[in-house]
């Protein structure tokens, strides 16, 4: 019989006893070897890479996974961490080996840490090609006599889990065997300032983890050390949930796959002028006019429910509310009771005049009666977010809808105005004024507002219309778009989204006509990676002393040509890649990334992410060897 370790309380319902034929270790024909030489390959720097070989008869063959654990700097983890060092040996377990043995740091880190340890128990189970279901044990039924105990201790300093734009991430992890007296004891030492890096230092570990297929069990280093802390603090995705739905659960699944990759910030572009399926418990007739169903809405209890499931995946979720364009469905309540238009230009047609794409709408800047109902609904905002930042979108305003709308015509009429654009910028200027406030009235407060970059930020621009001590600008321009430097000289602090390198729906075909979508290409991992908001400021001339002004970027997923049924494929692995841009800012290119992005998407896959294919699976088995020779 085998011995079992004690676990926590959540382990676990019995799995199926059926017979499963497997090789024996010892008569498996292939091996895995590293070369450690860092050879080039075809002109390519590769690096440390498992090489394929037949095994000698009589001699115990070495897994795949326990030679891409081994062999390199930093086995399979990622992103890559700061510093890493490991043994080349590891031993076998089973999960429930395992067991958190200490946890420090006051009340709300513990509770926050038992319910992370659920979660990463699960990683566990999912490490076995025999998983299927949630809590159920793959490894219950296999013959494996376990001596190995793994106790995992972590201590915490600060007693906050507020989930802050400015949260300490960092961390250290060590694995060391107990003794010399119990040679089969290995602690795991957690510690961090923050509940957040200790989670983070988890989601590591979990990495440090792996599964041999040869002998049917776990594998952990017999001892390493990892140093590690985010090179920027702002890593994230957006979301757009309103050109089409997504449910609960797939928004639940993008989480945890970012939580996978440590990336911290969930952008939920939640209302747009197709939809607004946001519910607003102070103005519900937003919801009851513009969403595209009854069942197509996000209810304050979904809502805290995705905060809840995110914070403590380290993720925190920004939202944005996305004004003056791009405002149209749902607004059509407001004449019924009273209020005028508060939208203009509303499903207009024909729509090329009025703004950017189907269906028109913007906000009516004019209409005095617009501002207490925004003010309504930046206060359900912060009641269910509870955010410490606020995006207030901004992007794409068309002056002429403006121009050319009765209530807008009348105001500029009764103020000697003819609708200039310098007239119509200074409208939209107030109209930024006014909603600003509006939102510092629901905040208490003045929280950083985050806003796209627009006509309002054009060079020579932006001072005249934001203030740099109020707004962070992001930037969805091109990465070669020289307000880049101007806006971080003149002392903005800034959010990269380069849509020629950031931005994942590109590259299909366009939905309004013939041809490709706007932004083809499609945006490759290898661009995602080499994308460099430090490198991009660099090579506009831009002065060093001013780089901590890039707070970090994120991918955009805009959801015209995307639903639940596909989101995940099309942001997974690209996604991964800004990952490891965001968080280790490497001095190496995509190439010197490739095999552990290849290995990386494998367990993506074992953890339920429906990442696309990089290459075919010979490509991972046989590392370094898909190449493109250098001319």
């Amino acid at each position: 019989m085998r011995r079992l370790a004690a676990v926590l309380p959540l382990f676990l319902v019995a799995g199926s006893l059926a017979e499963v034929r497997r090789y024996s270790v010892n008569t498996n024909p292939w091996t895995y070897v590293c070369d450690s030489t860092n050879s080039s390959i075809g002109g390519h720097f590769v690096g440390a890479r498992c090489i394929k070989t037949e095994n000698a008869e009589g001699s115990t063959a070495i897994g795949l996974n326990e030679c891409k654990m081994t062999c390199g700097e930093f086995g399979v983890v990622w992103p890559q961490p700061l510093a890493m060092q490991k043994s080349n040996e590891v031993v076998r377990f089973i999960p429930q080996d395992v067991r958190f043995t200490s946890i420090t740091g006051g009340d709300a880190v513990v509770n926050m840490v038992n319910k992370f340890s659920e979660i990463f128990q699960e990683y566990l189970l999912m490490k076995s090609s025999d998983y299927k279901y949630y809590k159920v044990d793959p490894f219950n039924t296999k013959p494996f006599i376990s001596d190995t105990k793994i106790e995992i201790s972590v201590a915490v300093t600060d007693e906050d889990v507020s989930l802050t734009s400015n949260v300490d991430e960092s961390y250290k992890l060590e694995i060391m065997s107990s003794d010399k007296s119990k040679r089969d004891l290995f602690k795991v030492k957690v510690t961090a300032q923050t509940y957040y890096g200790a989670r983070h230092a988890l989601e590591t570990l979990s990495q440090m983890i792996g599964y041999d297929d040869l002998s049917d069990t776990l594998m952990i280093y017999k001892s390493a050390t990892v140093t590690d802390a985010p090179s920027f603090p702002h890593r994230g995705v957006l979301l757009d949930t309103s050109r089409n739905f997504m449910s609960v659960d797939v928004i639940k699944q993008v989480i945890s796959g970012m939580s996978y990759d440590k990336l911290n910030v969930f952008h939920w572009h939640i209302t747009d002028s197709h939809s607004f399926p946001f519910y607003s418990q102070n103005i519900p007739e937003l919801s009851l006019y513009g969403a595209y169903s009854p069942k197509k809405v996000y209810t304050p209890q979904n809502i805290k429910d995705i905060v809840d499931y995110a914070r403590v995946r380290g993720v925190r979720v920004l939202p944005e509310f996305d004004a003056p364009a791009h405002a149209g469905n749902g607004w059509q309540y407001a004449e019924k009771k009273g209020l005028g238009k508060l939208a203009v230009c509303v499903n207009q047609e024909p729509w090329q005049k009025y703004c950017v794409e189907p269906p028109c709408g913007q906000l009516n800047p004019v209409n005095d009666n617009l501002y207490p109902e925004l003010g309504k609904l930046y206060s359900d905002f912060y009641d269910l977010f509870q955010t410490d930042q606020f995006h207030m979108g901004g992007d794409e305003v068309n002056l002429n809808c403006w121009n050319t709308s009765a209530e807008i015509r009348a105001y500029l009429n009764e103020n000697g105005q003819t609708g200039t654009e310098e007239e119509l910028l200074k409208l939209w200027n107030d109209f930024q004024f006014r909603a600003a406030e509006e939102v510092y009235k629901a905040w208490g407060s003045r929280p950083p507002l985050i806003m796209w970059t627009s006509r309002l930020t054009e060079k020579g621009e932006v001072e005249k219309y934001l203030s740099k001590e109020d707004y962070i600008i992001q930037i969805w321009t091109g990465g070669e778009d020289s307000v880049i430097s101007e806006l971080i000289n003149k002392g903005y602090r800034v959010i990269f989204s380069n849509h020629d390198a950031w931005y994942l729906d590109c590259g299909y075909s366009s939905w309004v006509g013939e041809g490709n979508n706007w932004c083809s290409p499609y945006k490759g991992w290898q661009l995602a990676y080499d994308n460099n908001p430090r490198q991009i400021y660099r090579d506009q001339g831009g002065s060093p002393d001013k780089e901590d002004l890039i707070l970090g970027g994120e991918a955009a997923m805009w959801s015209e040509q995307v639903d639940g049924a596909a989101v995940m494929h099309k942001l997974w692995p690209r996604l991964s890649a800004l990952a490891e841009r965001l968080w280790s800012d490497p001095t190496h290119t995509w190439k010197q990334a490739e095999i552990r992005m290849v290995s990386h998407r494998e367990d993506l896959v074992a953890r339920g992410i429906s990442a696309d294919a990089l290459q075919p699976l010979w490509c991972n088995q046989n590392e370094g060897l898909c190449y493109v020779s250098k001319a």
